[in-house]
């Protein structure tokens, strides 16, 4: 039974390098194609697994080649898959992405599969040693997904040492607000974008939202990730903007679910908050090195490598006894 379980969509992404996003109607041309296995759960539980951690997850995929390519992609990873659901009639989630020169990217959709993961298939043993669930926001945007959801809150709630993550997404901000805000209170931890974080808390500026959400949706903590501005921290009455790091940046897909692999892992093997954002950040930095999302780049040798970089650095003064904790973790487990 693993320690982690992830709990979202399982797609491939077919990533297109554009110059630019063509206006409607037109078109342009990519230089280069390439597929990869995706989603932005499995992103954080592939991340995890880069850190030898003891992931499972569930999720839904159809009976087509896609599927077996995204088997095969998580269990050379060492993610458990045991537990995803194999669907007769829909095809597997598919994602294009168009990603142009200055890194961002332009996601269109079909979420196949994924909008049918089944909680009556849930094995409740399979959560029994469980010490941490992670969530995806798109399990609100479908019946089927968000009962599953909603049983997983249950099941770690029913135990002493369980704790739960989500991950938001833009589109479960615009859609199910209101789902969303009513389970705060059942969730340890939240990880919004800037958008999200805007979304949820009806327009306010970043550090009033996240007061609002703390004080008046009650929140238990919030990671709120900036992209190449940082993230920002709201627990109890601690705040936190720590920076991003400087890295050569040439794909951003992914980072912010690489982020909540690092945020995650330094919660569960006891490090500060502050420890643990700068290692989310750490995560989320060096997942853009690469094109595409799975972050194959994440590994014990290449954060320590980063941290110790930037444990001078101007923007890094103010938390260096952050970074020192990091590095007396990471130098202990290699």
């Amino acid at each position: 039974m693993p320690d982690i379980i992830v709990i979202g969509d399982i797609n491939i992404d077919v990533i297109f390098s554009v110059s630019g996003y063509p206006i409607p109607g037109s078109e342009a041309v990519a230089s280069a194609v390439q597929m990869h296995t995706g989603g932005s759960a499995v992103n954080t539980a592939i991340a995890l697994a880069n850190m030898d951690m003891d992931v499972g997850f569930i999720g839904r995929i159809g009976e087509d080649t896609l599927a077996k390519q995204i088997l095969a992609d998580l269990e050379k990873s060492g993610v458990d898959c045991s537990q995803i659901q194999v669907d007769p009639k829909v095809s597997t989630g598919l994602i294009f992405i168009a990603v142009s020169e200055d890194s961002e990217r332009t996601m269109f959709s079909a979420r196949g599969a994924n909008a049918f993961t089944d909680a009556k298939e849930l094995d409740k043993q399979y959560f029994a040693n469980c010490r941490w669930i992670h969530l995806s926001g798109y399990s609100f945007l479908s019946y089927h997904q968000y009962q599953t959801l909603k049983l997983a809150l249950d099941l770690a709630e029913n135990s002493r040492y369980t704790r739960v993550s989500l991950d938001i997404g833009t589109e479960p901000a615009t859609q199910a607000k209101p789902q969303i805000l009513e389970l705060l209170p059942r969730i340890d931890i939240i990880f919004p974008n800037e958008i999200e974080l805007a979304i949820l808390a009806d327009g306010r500026a970043p550090d009033e939202a996240l007061s609002y959400l703390l004080e008046e949706q009650n929140a238990n903590a919030v990671v709120a990730k900036h992209g190449s501005k940082g993230s920002m921290l709201a627990v109890g009455n601690k705040r936190m903007h720590l920076p991003a790091f400087n890295v050569d940046a040439k794909d951003t897909t992914g980072a912010g679910d690489s982020c909540n692999a690092g945020v995650l892992l330094g919660r569960l093997i006891g490090l500060s908050w502050g420890a643990s954002v700068a290692l989310g950040n750490a995560f989320g930095g060096l997942a853009t090195i690469q094109k595409g999302a799975v972050a194959t780049t994440i590994t014990r040798d290449t954060v320590i490598r980063l941290i110790e970089k930037h444990m001078f650095d101007k923007a890094w003064l103010p938390f260096q006894n952050d970074l020192t904790e990091l590095t007396m973790y990471f130098e202990e487990a290699l």
